[in-house]
Parts: C-alpha cells; structure tokens; sequence
C-alpha cells in the first residue's frame, strides 16, 4: 500500500513541476489562478518548490524503514508549508485593484 502512495505522491509533484516549469520560462498560469498572479517567475519558483515537498513524501513512503518515513514526511511538509508563502508572495496584494475612495 505504501507504494501506491508513494507513485500518487510523485505523480503530483511531476504535474506541480511541469507547471511550475511553465510559469517561469514562457508565463503560463493556470487559468483560474491568473488574476491572482502578479509576478509569473516568482510563481512558478513557488511550485516547483511546492513539488519537492510531495517528492520528498514519496520517497520516504517507498522506503521501508519507518525513521524515514517519518522523517520524509515532516520534511515534505515543511517544504509545502515554505512553498505556500512563496506561492503567496507573487500574488497581488489585497484590495490592489479598488480605487481609493476619500
């Protein structure tokens, strides 16, 4: 069982890569995140950054020791927390578009 998670982990760090890769060389972002973005390169940085942390997963779950395991998942996860304020770093910032209103 701990191999079916480990291809589904890396499955999706190969579809965050392929995207991040995207954003940062020709500035393509997923249609329902691209208002949202500001700066592309910055963006793709934060995901492929993101698909670390579900690689790292993966690779602890094939693993047959259950240090490593442990230990590739909370890396995993502290990779993924990290990615996430880069991910929202290249954002806009709130309220960025609203004329002001004195």
């Amino acid at each position: 069982m701990a191999i079916c998670f480990a291809a589904l982990f890396a499955l999706c760090a190969l579809v965050a890569t392929v995207g991040g890769i995207a954003a940062i060389t020709v500035g393509w972002v997923l249609p329902n995140v691209r208002p949202a973005v500001e700066r592309t390169r910055v963006y793709g940085l934060g995901v492929l950054l993101f698909a670390i942390g579900p690689f790292v997963v993966a690779v602890g779950e094939a693993t047959s020791n259950d240090l490593i395991q442990s230990a590739g998942r909370a890396v995993g996860i502290g990779i993924v927390a990290f990615s996430t304020g880069v991910v929202r770093a290249s954002q806009r910032p709130a309220g960025g578009d609203k004329e002001d209103r004195g």
